[in-house]
């Protein structure tokens, strides 16, 4: 599992039982720096993705995609819903419209 879908899982999972950061990370070894690192491309250990499943009571191979997104307002929701079965190439084009609409908007 690449390190961003496991830390947006993380955000997920903390929010949903009201658990601070501080204490997520305390409670499975963590540090900030290296739960950062994850959301910027680095690729988390095992050592972690199986404290994370233990911490959590979940198995990340089982783990729905639609439950990382349930902290999304529905709108996103409704987009990612939407682009899932494009192939790359169309996302990539739809991800440059937004950025040209959002250039357009300010």
């Amino acid at each position: 599992m690449d390190g961003l879908t496991l830390a947006k899982i993380c955000d997920v999972e903390c929010q949903k039982r009201g658990i601070s950061k501080a204490q997520f990370y305390k409670d499975i070894g963590l540090s900030a720096p290296s739960f950062h690192g994850w959301k910027n491309g680095s690729k988390p250990s095992q050592k972690y993705v199986d404290a994370i499943e233990e911490y959590f009571g979940i198995n990340l191979a089982d783990y729905e995609k639609s439950d990382v997104r349930e902290g999304l307002r529905d709108d996103l929701r409704i987009l990612l819903n939407s682009a899932r079965d494009l192939p790359p190439s169309s996302v990539y084009t739809l991800v440059a419209q937004i950025e040209k609409m959002k250039e357009d908007a300010t």
